[in-house]
C-alpha cells in the first residue's frame, strides 16, 4: 500500500516537474548546487537527480550530481553515470547534449585530477568542433595545470577570438585566465572547479 502511495507521489512530482517552467527548473538546481556547496550532499544528490528522472540529459543537473558523487569518492561511479547519459545522448541524436556531456567528462577528468586524459579528451573535442571557445578555454586551463606555459598561451588567444563578445561568464572567466597564468596549481584547480558549476 504505501509503496503505491509512494510511487503515486513520485508520478506526480515527475509531471509537476514536466510542466513547471524553465525557469523554476534551474532555480531549483541553484538550490540544489547550495546544498553541494554547503556540504550537504545527500541533499543536494537528491535535487539533481529529480529533474534527470524527467530529463535525463539535462546538462546542468548530470555536473551537479556527478561533483556530489565526486565529493563522495565515487570516482568510478561518476564516469559510468556520464557515460549511460553520453550512449543516451548518442542513441538519440541529441548532438549538443553528446558534445556538453564529453565536456563535462573531460571536467570532471581535470577535478579528480587526471590531466593526461582529460586533455586526451579536450583535444578530440577541439579536433571535431575547432569553433567551439569551452574546448579551448579547458585545455588552456589543463596546460596550465601541466605548467606547459606556450600551450597554454595559444589555447587561451584561441579561446579570445572565438568568445561571443556579450558572452555572460566572459568577464569571469578571463579572471580565471589571469589565474592561470599567476597563481598556484591548488588554487587554480579550486576556481576551475567553480567556473563550471555554472550552467553551460
Amino acid at each position: 500500500m504505501s509503496a503505491r502511495i509512494g510511487a503515486g507521489a513520485a508520478v506526480t512530482r515527475r509531471r509537476r516537474l514536466r510542466d513547471a517552467e524553465p525557469s523554476e527548473v534551474e532555480w531549483r538546481l541553484m538550490v540544489a548546487q547550495l546544498h553541494e556547496l554547503k556540504g550537504d550532499l545527500a541533499k543536494a544528490e537528491r535535487q539533481f537527480r529529480e529533474p534527470l528522472a524527467e530529463e535525463p540529459l539535462l546538462v546542468w543537473a548530470l555536473h551537479g550530481l556527478a561533483l556530489c558523487m565526486q565529493k563522495k569518492l565515487e570516482g568510478p561511479t561518476v564516469f559510468e553515470m556520464l557515460e549511460n547519459a553520453l550512449q543516451l545522448a548518442t542513441s538519440e541524436k541529441r548532438v549538443l547534449e553528446e558534445r556538453n556531456i564529453k565536456l563535462l567528462i573531460a571536467q570532471m577528468h581535470v577535478v579528480m585530477g587526471q590531466l593526461d586524459v582529460a586533455s586526451e579528451k579536450l583535444q578530440n573535442l577541439i579536433n571535431e568542433d575547432p569553433r567551439d571557445f569551452r574546448s579551448h578555454l579547458c585545455q588552456g586551463i589543463v596546460y596550465a595545470l601541466l605548467d606547459r606555459k606556450e600551450d597554454t598561451d595559444k589555447q587561451f588567444d584561441i579561446y579570445r577570438s572565438l568568445v561571443p563578445d556579450k558572452f555572460p561568464y566572459k568577464s569571469f572567466i578571463s579572471d580565471v585566465i589571469l589565474a592561470a597564468r599567476m597563481e598556484s596549481h591548488d588554487r587554480l584547480q579550486k576556481e576551475f572547479e567553480s567556473e563550471f558549476q555554472t550552467k553551460k
